[in-house]
């Protein structure tokens, strides 16, 4: 990428960035393309507890420490819950100077272990493919909730995989994904509505109900949110005139 297209994706980025964080996002997993621009890029957007990028198994290649916050907790209705997220170490198979993206089958099981002990429930954002992710599940069955992102392209309804449930909302800020839980601790889960697991009758189980809101160009904009665009759109276009002849 030129220098010119590097600075312009950085100010787009930022703008996105700083937009997601009025909306109320306090936290993110790092996907693969979010380190297009480096590990130092991210960093500057990493501050505590305002906003935190999470990945568990994204380290320092010299040291091995997590460049960034490995977990984070919240509670929610008196339920302890961990968040934590895996970057796709596959992206990377030829490392890079400043970081390392590890294996999730040798950086997921130490922190998930910690996880187990100080939370209910524990939720992964995860940057992997479908199959991986399906893999993750089947290995470790504390994991509650794993939301994907980063391969498949579109709207997924959850999927119960041993006690995990796995779903995906559309990227790109076309649908609202809204998930209503009934959670009853580690247990299998259930559509809500739908029979119970055959081996789980006479257990209680966890239910879902899922739906997907499109975002249409008709809706009302938020008027800081169209502000902040309109300003990051400005940054761009000065970027582009400094750099023509």
């Amino acid at each position: 990428m030129a220098a010119d297209d590097a600075e312009k994706a950085k100010i787009a980025a930022d703008g996105v960035l700083q937009a997601s964080q009025k909306m109320g996002a306090t936290f993110a997993g790092i996907g693969a393309r979010d380190l297009a621009a480096g590990s130092a890029f991210l960093k500057a957007f990493h501050q505590p507890p305002a906003f935190n990028w999470l990945s568990l198994n994204l380290v320092d290649s010299s040291t091995g420490n997590p460049l960034f916050a490995p977990v984070i907790h919240r509670q929610v209705g008196g339920i302890r819950i961990a968040i934590l997220a895996l970057t796709d170490h596959a992206s990377f198979p030829n490392g890079s100077k400043d970081f390392v993206v590890l294996d999730w089958r040798t950086a997921l099981p130490p922190v998930l272990a910690r996880a187990e002990q100080e939370a209910d429930f524990i939720l992964l954002l995860s940057n992997y493919s479908f199959s991986e992710n399906q893999e993750i599940a089947r290995a470790h069955s504390s994991i509650s909730l794993i939301l994907q992102a980063g391969h498949v392209i579109g709207n997924m309804d959850p999927v119960p995989i041993n006690r995990s449930l796995l779903a995906q909302t559309e990227i790109r800020g076309k649908y609202v994904g809204i998930l209503d839980i009934d959670w009853h601790g580690r247990t299998a889960w259930a559509e809500a509505g739908q029979p119970a697991p055959g081996r789980e009758k006479e257990q209680p189980v966890s239910t879902y109900a899922n739906r997907f809101i499109a975002l249409r160009q008709s809706l009302a904009g938020d008027p800081e949110i169209e502000a902040l665009v309109g300003q990051t759109q400005r940054r761009i276009d000065r970027q582009e005139r400094s750099q023509s002849p």
